[in-house]
């Protein structure tokens, strides 16, 4: 059975996946949108092949309840982003659109460190 935090993660894949397509198959699109010059095509769709596997990692992990500790290191990792891409586009100049995708990662760290709360009381009956 899939727990609370499992289900959090299983969708988050989904985020991860529609993420992952677009910079694969067309990254002119999303890289025109976000306002990064074309040239960095082929690295778009490298990072798009990683988001690609980290969505299947998530797909996977989300199903398995033995997960925990996966589940809580994303917390952390995912949170991280939001700051660190905000810094990224401070220092750099880079669109401040990019920073959306990160607010998505960290509502949904957000969601799986409150379903780990609740998975862990309901755990202690």
């Amino acid at each position: 059975m899939m727990t609370r935090a499992g289900r959090s993660i299983f969708i988050f894949s989904f985020w991860v996946l529609a993420c992952a397509l677009p910079l694969m198959l067309v990254p002119g699109l999303l890289l025109g949108f976000l306002g990064i010059p074309s040239s960095a095509n082929v690295v778009a769709r490298i990072f798009g092949m990683v988001l690609l596997f980290l969505a299947i990692y998530y797909f996977i992990a989300g199903r398995r309840a033995e997960f925990v500790p996966f589940f809580r290191v994303t917390v952390y990792t995912r949170a991280s982003a939001l700051p660190i891409v905000a810094l990224m586009v401070l220092l750099t100049k880079a669109s401040p659109l990019i920073i959306l995708f990160t607010v998505v990662d960290a509502l949904g760290a957000l969601w799986t460190a409150l379903a780990l709360r609740l998975d862990r009381r309901h755990a202690r009956g």
